[in-house]
């Protein structure tokens, strides 16, 4: 049921490795509603008790409760107070009330509900987290608040420290982050692929300004072409995703093979290197300002290589 009048819209409850995360969930929330996120409200709680403090927030004093949830949570000192006033609200007013935002596979509590409180970080994403929470404060009463000028000067340094660290991706770092990111893509393409009994090969090295990531059947094929001309900046740089008509040869085949008919390009998308709020590295589509994973893209590679196929079939149907 919804509670009378609470402080916050919503509690955010999270481990400090996964802090960026929070930070960015809180600076998203924060243009709308009252959220208790524990590095802004530092102030609130000096000279209090701090387990009460702490436990207050999430058990009878905001609309939603929502868990960052990834292994370790509910383990550390602070989260397992956090926990304990999270199942306690549960049981008084209602699991509505609890969002269980998932960051990674750690096995999940065995109190949790198996329906309406789980929402996978991986697949959907920030964006789409954010509108799912605030529907959620909505269903237990809560309105969104006026923007005040504190809080705009708070949003405002929130978005200068982004931009800060969104500039740094062209350096040293960001750059080996962004090679990281090409890696796990294809680990994770390759992982699904696995799954499905679907062929892939990869070609990667470390001296190539080309890595190349292929995915195909007897019928089409995807090849996903991470190209970096320069080893030092991001100039020129970009994801290729490929989708053929044709099947296409694996990296290793294609050492000592060759085509007799070049492959037919169906369509070809280019993605960018991107920095998430939460400070994840990822990508985004040429000219669209969504954020995908690498999980998230993975998927959507495999999912292309599918419905190629299937239309393939078709098409051979109709004939």
């Amino acid at each position: 049921m919804p509670i009378d009048n609470p402080k916050y819209g919503v509690a955010i409850s999270f481990l400090s490795k996964d802090s960026h995360t929070a930070a960015a969930l809180n600076d998203k929330l924060s243009e709308g509603l009252n959220v208790f996120f524990f590095p802004r409200k530092q102030e609130e709680l000096a000279g209090t008790d701090g387990l009460e403090s702490m436990r207050e927030p999430f058990y009878d004093n905001s609309r939603v409760n929502v868990v960052l949830y990834s292994g370790g949570w509910g383990e550390t000192p602070w989260t397992r107070v956090e926990e304990t006033a999270i199942k306690d609200a549960c049981l008084k007013f209602g699991w509505q009330r609890l969002f269980f935002l998932v960051l990674d596979q750690s096995t999940l509590p065995v109190w949790l509900p198996q329906t309406h409180v789980r929402f996978n970080y991986a697949e959907y994403g920030l964006e789409q987290a954010v509108g799912a929470i605030k529907a959620r404060v909505q269903e237990m009463g809560g309105q969104s608040v006026r923007l005040t000028p504190a809080k705009r000067a708070e949003m405002l340094k929130a978005e200068e420290l982004y931009l800060r660290d969104k500039r740094r991706m062209n350096s040293e770092e960001g750059l080996n982050k962004i090679v990281v990111a090409v890696r796990r893509l294809f680990d994770e393409i390759d992982r699904q692929c696995k799954d499905l009994n679907i062929r892939c090969g990869l070609e990667l090295s470390e001296r190539s300004t080309v890595q190349t990531c292929v995915l195909t059947n007897d019928r089409v094929g995807v090849a996903v072409v991470w190209n970096q001309p320069y080893t030092n900046i991001l100039e020129r740089a970009g994801l290729i995703v490929q989708e053929f008509k044709d099947r296409l040869m694996l990296p290793p085949e294609a050492m000592h093979r060759f085509y007799l008919e070049k492959p037919r390009l169906d369509r070809e998308t280019l993605y960018l290197p991107d920095l998430s709020l939460a400070r994840e590295y990822g990508w985004k589509q040429e000219e669209n300002t969504e954020f995908l994973s690498s999980e998230a893209l993975a998927e959507k590679c495999v999912i292309s290589l599918l419905d190629l196929s299937s239309r393939a079939m078709k098409d051979r149907r109709n004939r």
